[in-house]
């Protein structure tokens, strides 16, 4: 599924495509609106969209997509005249539905001429379109057309453009005075939040005056005699002060604010320059500002010791797909249900009292998102209750509560995250009062003591209504460094589940603080629904009564690792069962823990002792300094005082197997395998390299076995070898990667800790591992890192179920197809000069024909091994499903299942040169 930021860049390209489009409706109407549902991630015809539909009784609709939404295309030249084709494309609305068939008009209406859009909502608004805007603004607007996503759309009129801007100039004027130790990197802080506030107060009229300008517009003039120290600072200082009653002159007319924000009044001096660049920061339209989008962007830059701006922000349309679930939704079904204005009431109370909290609200996006939708939602109840008392003739009632600012709760480790989350909610706060009514003043600003700087798995969780948010990514593996020994001891002790990917332990406590009914929506890294992240993570929240009811089991999020993220809502101990679920934007029938339809589940595979000790993880140097360059290893290598090539050795790692044209080692290693060191004296210049570049290192070392020796790998991969012996080649294949690619290796290479070894010499054991069987079913138990495939011997290969029993023609026929598949695949490598993935990405898109029918081939012979149809061989989703079936049946003794037994007895005897029968 597509992020929000993955649909905007598509259509930065689309526009590119089409901005100079100067042709006809008819002649490329249907390209123009097949590649505009590309751009949001789907299919035109998989959504259901028609084009040149008759179900209309005033013509042809040039795509409808039925009950939501209408698409009338004009040609470019008629951009300046839409308004004179309204009409026809609301005929088209009034005039599809058909009660008889029951099919409701279309929700939205859209009308195109390639370079501007017109959208609206007859059924609400029928006089005037919801938004109009050109196609070069298409991607700052693409939230307005996520119907074509399968998803709500949603409108308002920030300026994302603007926001970014603004937040770089404060960002700018931020490490100015940083750079030149304007005052404390705190006090500069503080004082960047504090003028923030003042530009967006001042352009809502909250502070009377515009006192800031003022004051800029006088430092710009006099700054080198009169002092931003003071007089800023005096500012500040007044708006601190509830009993300031000697406010004159630039002062006149300002009000207390509130202690939150200006109880520290920040105290900066300016130069002349810097007054005049704050100046025309506050002469931004502040209140086009997206607070979701500054806010992330201001927290990049004011909790970063570099002071640099962050560059990216979570889009309002993922942060909704926690949101809507988790609150919207559940609250908008109770409200349409409502009958009577004194039920209308009794809800609206109960809305007022609903406490929401996200317990890793950094810049507070979240929370932000969520304060303006249940403002809507309160919006639209009071309009419910209107509605009813009008219909019933009843008096329609006033001094209606609303939903207060203060039940937006929050959590972070953070200072300045929490700082930056409470002028959002006030920049929300104010912004909502404009769009939907009165609520709290807002001044004195609402206090916000409701957002506390705590650590969240440490801190005691506020009651609470819901909960949602965006926990911390950061990977078992990096844990320990980032947060020491004693952290993770702690972490291990209190949840009991080990060390695992951080975000878990916030899926854990999240289910463990609400209480039955309640509801929670959280974004994790996607390995919370696969492997050992998943029993300790969602396996945990539907074993005790945890069901899920919306999710998107990937899509990348925001920042320069580009993680894949999973977003799961679910609901506790419901008093009902659930009758909807929504899966990756599609209706299904339940969603498993794994993130899959029910059915589909492969989480009960258990380990098959046969298949034991024959898939490794290559062993772990723990130093660079056993990797050694090509010139050392040939200098190593051509030395007459012993034979190198024992612990010389080229270093395969999984970048070779995937980019190397041949598939062979660009590295080389030095390994002494398990020698004592008195072995390891027998080759004494490669042992130097290892005593100076590793052992310094290693002396340091927390293990007293990776002390003490140093001239060892530290994971050394015992069994592997032990299993390697003797065999005249072995497979290998990349640990992480787009495919699960494999080769060939000889005895001499040496694979890394980045590769998966499988002790195989024969040609049926490479088909087998090379088929779509064997990968159909890796990528079911794998877990992912992005999108690519995290490939596991305890999880994929230790429950694999081969084929058993197998005739010696069956065998023959894969070893076959996988003997003319390499060489077909080797052949094009070395012409063309490229590695495995190039090849295999343009076989993708059709090349290599020939290639692709040898795979099929491959995959049809492995099918027959197991009985299975032709058609099947491509079908990986039944694939799955039926070796999960044999796994069950073998791991409970149903099934016989002894597949290497003859091809090892075969090989035993070759090795003895004795006949086989």
């Amino acid at each position: 599924m597509r992020s929000g930021e993955q649909i905007r860049s598509a259509l930065v390209k689309f526009v590119g495509r089409w901005q100079t489009y100067a042709g006809t409706e008819r002649s490329e109407a249907q390209t123009f609106l097949n590649e505009l549902f590309e751009c949001y991630g789907r299919n035109r015809k998989d959504a259901g969209a028609l084009f040149e539909d008759a179900h209309s009784s005033t013509g042809i609709m040039d795509l409808h997509l039925p009950g939501l939404l209408i698409v009338e295309m004009k040609a470019p030249k008629e951009t300046t005249r839409l308004d004179q084709h309204r009409k026809q494309a609301l005929d088209y609305w009034h005039n599809s539905a058909d009660v008889s068939v029951g099919r409701p008009a279309p929700q939205f209406v859209v009308l195109c001429s390639f370079h501007r859009f017109e959208i609206w909502e007859p059924g609400q608004y029928p006089n005037a379109p919801l938004m109009a805007f050109d196609l070069t603004e298409l991607p700052d607007r693409y939230e307005s057309l996520m119907v074509l996503a399968g998803d709500e759309p949603v409108f308002h009129h920030s300026n994302r453009e603007l926001t970014k801007a603004a937040a770089i100039s404060v960002a700018r004027i931020y490490q100015d005075l940083l750079d030149r130790e304007a005052a404390p990197p705190e006090s500069i802080q503080r004082f960047i939040l504090q003028m923030v506030w003042l530009f967006f107060a001042e352009d809502y009229g909250m502070v009377e005056g515009r006192p800031t300008e003022q004051t800029l517009q006088f430092l710009t003039k006099h700054g080198d005699t009169w002092s931003s120290y003071l007089m800023l600072g005096g500012l500040f200082t007044s708006l601190n002060d509830p009993n300031d009653h000697g406010r004159q002159g630039v002062l006149k007319g300002t009000q207390y604010v509130n202690g939150d924000l200006f109880n520290q009044p920040a105290l900066v001096h300016l130069t002349t320059d810097e007054a005049r660049e704050l100046l025309r920061i506050a002469e931004y339209n502040w209140k086009q500002v997206d607070p979701t989008i500054f806010g992330s962007l201001i927290e990049g830059f004011l909790s970063s010791d570099r002071g640099v701006l962050g560059a990216h922000y979570t889009h309002e349309i993922d942060i909704l797909k926690i949101v809507r679930p988790t609150i919207v939704k559940p609250w908008r079904a109770r409200i349409d249900a409502v009958t009577t204005p004194d039920e209308g009431i009794v809800l609206l109370e109960e809305l007022s009292r609903f406490r929401v909290l996200d317990p890793a609200c950094g810049c507070g996006n979240f929370l932000y998102v969520a304060y303006r939708e249940l403002r809507h939602l309160e919006y639209t109840l009071k309009a419910r209750i209107t509605e009813l008392a009008k219909s019933s003739g009843l008096p329609v009632p006033t001094g209606l509560p609303y939903f207060p600012l203060a039940n937006m709760q929050g959590i972070d480790i953070v200072p300045m995250a929490t700082a930056v989350a409470r002028v959002t909610l006030w920049m929300g706060h104010r912004q909502m009062i404009e769009k939907y009514g009165a609520a709290e003043p807002p001044l004195p600003l609402v206090s916000l003591g409701s957002i506390r700087t705590q650590d969240a798995l440490r801190a005691a969780w506020p009651e609470t209504d819901c909960i949602v948010g965006n926990p911390p990514f950061l990977g078992s593996q990096y844990m320990r460094e980032a947060h020491g020994d004693d952290y993770l001891k702690w972490l291990s002790n209190t949840f009991g589940v080990g060390i695992k990917d951080f975000c878990v332990y916030w899926f854990r406590r999240a289910h463990q603080h609400l209480k039955p009914g309640q509801r929670a929506g959280l974004v994790g890294t996607n390995s919370i629904s696969q492997n050992r992240a998943r029993s300790a993570s969602l396996e945990y929240v539907t074993a005790n009564g945890g069901v899920i009811t919306e999710a998107v089991s990937s899509q990348t999020w925001p920042g320069e690792a580009k993680v894949h993220v999973s977003l799961v809502n679910w609901v506790k101990s419901p008093s009902e069962p659930p009758t909807e679920f929504i899966l990756d934007n599609e209706p299904v029938s339940g969603i498993t823990a794994e993130l899959k339809v029910p059915g589909f589940s492969t989480a009960e595979a258990l380990p098959l002792l046969a298949n034991k000790g024959r898939c490794f993880q290559g062993p772990i140097p723990v130093g660079d300094g056993f990797i050694i360059t090509e010139q050392e290893a040939s200098r190593l290598l051509a030395a007459k005082e012993a034979t190198y090539r024992d612990v010389v050795r080229p270093y395969l790692v999984g970048d070779d197997i995937a980019d190397e044209p041949t598939q062979r080692p660009r590295r080389w290693v030095i390994d002494f395998a398990q020698r004592p060191l008195e072995a390891a004296m027998k080759y004494p210049a490669a042992l130097q390299i290892v005593r100076e570049r590793v052992k310094p290192l290693r002396d340091g070392n927390s293990r007293k076995s990776r002390r003490e020796k140093w001239w060892l790998f530290g994971e050394q991969a015992v069994g592997m070898r032990a299993a390697l012996a003797g065999l005249p080649r072995y497979i290998a294949a990349g640990r992480v990667g787009k495919r699960l690619l494999l080769t060939w290796c000889d005895p001499w290479t040496c694979p890394s800790d980045l590769v998966y070894v499988f002790a195989f010499d024969d040609d049926y054991s490479m088909g087998m591992l090379s088929s779509s069987a064997h990968s159909a079913w890796a990528w079911s138990q794998s877990s992912t890192f992005k999108r690519d495939i995290r490939y596991t011997p305890t999880s994929a290969f230790l429950p694999f179920p081969w084929p058993y029993p197998v005739t010696d023609e069956q065998r023959e026929r894969v070893a076959e197809a996988s003997r003319r598949m390499i060489a077909r695949r080797q052949e094009i490598c070395a012409e063309q000069q490229f590695g495995l993935t190039r090849l295999y990405n343009l076989a993708d898109e059709g090349a290599y024909t020939d290639l692709s029918k040898l795979h099929r081939e491959l995959d049809e012979a492995v099918a027959a091994c197991y009985g299975w149809p032709k058609a099947m061989a491509q079908d990986k989703d039944e694939i799955a499903q039926r070796l999960l079936s044999l796994n069950a049946e073998i791991a409970v003794g149903q099934r016989s299942y002894d597949p290497f037994a003859a091809r090892d007895g075969k090989a035993v005897a070759q090795q003895l040169g004795l006949p086989m029968s």
